[in-house]
């Protein structure tokens, strides 16, 4: 009888430590401090037989350009990047994905040369 009694006295205060403890084991995994990924396109907006524009990263952004980025792999087009590689005024930002190009003999695609973002590099091109 006395741990019953016990037990509806300090029921409150157990749930109370017992979900205080599970809020502290999620947070000490790092559970919450994962942030969801989110995958954007960014195209091209310049003339891409010019290796400094395929290479300039704020002519890269999330405006359409009417192309049809067919992996042909001939000229600069489209890339998927995570949210978190963009600028405020969603373009690319160069601190996390610093571009480099190759030249096809049609025009010029880009290549990644550096950065601090761990974002696969995945161009679409085209012909």
């Amino acid at each position: 009888m006395n741990i019953i009694n016990f037990i509806k006295k300090y029921a409150l205060a157990m749930v109370a430590v017992v979900t205080i403890l599970s809020f502290s084991a999620f947070k000490a995994s790092g559970v919450d401090a994962q942030q969801k990924r989110m995958t954007v396109a960014l195209y091209f907006q310049g003339d891409p037989t010019v290796a400094s524009q395929v290479a300039n990263e704020s002519l890269w952004s999330t405006t359409p350009n009417g192309q049809t980025c067919n992996a042909v792999n001939q000229k600069a087009c489209m890339q998927h990047v995570e949210h978190t590689d963009l600028t405020v005024s969603n373009t690319l930002d160069p601190a996390k994905i610093d571009l480099g190009t190759f030249n096809t003999g049609a025009g010029y695609i880009p290549t990644r040369i550096g950065g601090s973002s761990s974002t696969p590099f995945t161009p679409f091109n085209r012909n």
